[in-house]
């Protein structure tokens, strides 16, 4: 059976699955990524109607799954203002993806400067060390 990781991107860095879960196929990784993302909106809709759930296997994404494409709660509206919603929060993500880069990208900066000079300068997100190791 193969292995599906999962990343969460959220317009702030994210979260991705290092372990992965494994599923009968593609189909069956399709819904268990709906099942997560119903259960990650719950009741926070407007909060986390910008995030995109991405799909893997094998290091391949075979698919994303936008949150906002299976909210409910914008059933009300017509076809048209639901695609103006669904366009917004796609640029809102992108754009806060665009901000953690730039951010991370200055930290980095800052962190490579210091080194440079000699002086110490410990800087990590998410537990890593900000300065990539080329």
């Amino acid at each position: 059976m193969p292995v599906y990781t999962f990343k969460l991107r959220d317009g702030s860095g994210g979260a991705e699955d290092a372990t992965g879960v494994r599923l009968r196929d593609h189909d069956t990784a399709v819904r268990y990524a709906h099942d997560v993302v119903y259960e990650l909106m719950k009741s926070r809709e407007l909060e986390t109607r910008a995030w995109c759930l991405e799909v893997y296997e094998s290091g391949s994404r075979t698919c994303e799954i936008p949150f906002v494409s299976v909210d409910t709660s914008l059933d009300h509206l017509t076809p048209k203002l639901r695609t103006m919603v669904e366009g917004l929060s796609e640029r809102k993500r992108l754009l806060g993806d665009a901000i953690h880069a730039v951010k991370t990208t200055i930290q980095e900066s800052r962190a490579l400067v210091a080194r440079s000079r000699g002086k110490p300068y410990v800087a990590s997100r998410h537990g890593k060390s900000v300065i990539r190791d080329t």
